[in-house]
């Protein structure tokens, strides 16, 4: 196999489960120069509200759907494509973005993102106008909409793992955990705030002016921009051969049509037709996959490095994150189980996402912390056992006895722990894995595995609520949520930190 190369810091360690070494590996010389307190936090700054303005829209179109595909004259069956089409492309172009960052520089892909997600939302902003009057134009101002949508997906991909990874290789070693506590806390701010902020906007300027939701994030777009181009240090492009292009297109059509085959199966309305393009998806993804694993051993430079596949640290990481991401969806599920349990009004049950948000989003700086003083595999082990904790009390106290109490309690202690565990110790655990030259590929890869855990989780959680009258039919999904608690934290127990040779 003709895998890519890099200059190792230090005695190599095994990429064995077995002779991994028991620490973090040492910094690698080929990585940025330390930063000074002021650089890393103007850097930190530009970073973080890139991560603010895209991750708002990961959640911010959801509410406002209905509205838009109202004015376009489309049903659900369609008007849900709005948000798919965003999904499968986030997902699908994440691993390529990531290696395109590592071989040119982390600046210049931020900035394409950055500039890519801004004109994706104007694009969508202006599909709005060409709603009216005839139909053949809603038709063309649709496929508009989800063109823009496709192209902010693309930008919006790159963004988290560069920003990751930028930040953990820039930031002082003692700090590392705390930097990236804190870059999962503005995501976390950013997706917990997406929904609210979207319904706000649309309150205020009214349904009719719902290009408005795309146009707002146009100025914090451009302050990005500008601020990166100023403050972010242009980085040397890394000695390689040539771009995997055919690994790449192989790897994004391996994604695509996984994701789209679980978004097919899973479908409501999932009849023969249905689950037939599910087989269908899933046979060209097997097939895609195949072809790429053989392309990968041939490519100079592969998108995806088949070493990490042999070692057995960044598989646990994968693991890990996969199962975090089949956690993190169980969120989608709170508010209707809020109002079944408390007898609530439809659409009110989403307040109680607000307890979620507030303790989650407190878990991220003070898990980053933990980690600079006892590394990641305590804090995150704490965090899986404290969000099963939270899942059981939903699941046999608060779903057997309804209250608002019991409610507050198992959502805290469930919001807690998904604070603790979102992030920043797995994008640590990947870092301190692989060498600073291939820290956004690396960190592409486990943003990538959680993905799938978030769009595998739905179906799975669906599944498993009974025909249980009100708020006991929610416990067998509950305990599927605390079971994937404990297959990461099973896991972590084997995890030791050991860069790959």
């Amino acid at each position: 196999m003709a895998a890519a190369t890099s200059t190792t810091a230090g005695p190599a360690a095994s990429n064995t489960c077995d002779n991994a070494s028991t620490g973090a590996a040492p910094p690698d010389p080929a990585g940025p120069p330390p930063s000074s307190t002021s650089r890393f936090g103007l850097v930190m700054a530009v970073y973080l509200l890139g991560l603010v303005v895209g991750g708002l829209y990961v959640g911010m179109v959801a509410p406002v759907r209905t509205v838009i595909q109202a004015d376009f004259g489309i049903g659900n069956a369609e008007g849900i494509w709005i948000i798919t089409v965003y999904a499968l492309f986030y997902a699908s172009f994440i691993p390529v973005i990531g290696k395109l960052a590592d071989r040119i520089g982390r600046k210049p892909v931020f900035l394409a993102c950055i500039a890519l997600f801004c004109a994706g939302a104007a694009t969508c902003g202006l599909s709005g106008v060409m709603t009216s009057p005839g139909a053949g134009q809603a038709s063309a101002g649709y496929v508009v909409l989800l063109v823009g949508r496709v192209l902010q997906a693309i930008g919006a991909c790159g963004i988290i793992p560069v920003a990751n990874a930028e930040i953990g290789t820039a930031a002082p070693p003692e700090k590392r955990g705390f930097a990236l506590g804190i870059t999962a806390a503005a995501s976390g701010i950013a997706n917990v705030l997406g929904a609210g902020v979207g319904s706000a906007i649309i309150g205020a300027v009214g349904p009719e002016n719902w290009p408005v939701l795309f146009f707002a994030c146009l100025p914090f777009g451009l302050v990005a921009f500008g601020m990166g181009v100023v403050v972010l240090a242009k980085g040397a492009p890394r000695p390689t051969g040539r771009m995997d292009v055919l690994g790449s297109a192989l790897m994004i059509a391996m994604v695509f049509l996984l994701l789209l085959g679980i978004q097919a199966a899973s479908a409501d309305d999932s009849g023969s037709a249905s689950l037939a393009g599910a087989a269908a998806c899933f046979v060209g993804a097997a097939a895609s996959a195949a072809l790429f694993a053989w392309v990968e051993r041939k490519a100079q430079d592969p998108v995806f490095d088949l070493r990490y596949l042999r070692s057995c640290p960044i598989l646990v990481t994968m693991g890990v994150s996969f199962f975090i991401g089949c956690m993190i969806n169980s969120m989608t599920l709170i508010p209707e189980f809020a109002e079944a349990a408390l007898a609530l009004p439809v659409g009110s049950g989403g307040l109680y996402m607000m307890v979620i948000g507030l303790f989650s989003l407190a878990g991220p700086p003070m898990g980053g912390k933990l980690i600079d003083r006892f590394s990641p595999k305590p804090v995150l082990v704490a965090g899986l056992a404290v969000a099963a904790v939270g899942y059981v009390v939903l699941g046999l106290l608060t779903a057997a006895f309804p209250s608002v109490p019991l409610m507050v309690v198992g959502l805290a202690i469930m919001g807690l722990g998904l604070g603790f565990s979102m992030g920043a110790p797995v994008n640590y655990m990947i870092l301190e894995n692989v060498e600073a030259s291939e820290s956004t590929s690396a960190v592409s890869t486990v943003t990538l595995t959680r993905q799938i855990g978030l769009s595998l989780a739905p179906a799975v959680y669906v599944a498993f609520i009974t025909t249980g009258v009100g708020a006991i039919g929610y416990r067998p999904m509950f305990m599927v949520a605390a079971f994937f608690c404990l297959c990461g934290l099973l896991l972590m127990l084997a995890y030791k930190p050991g860069r790959i040779s």
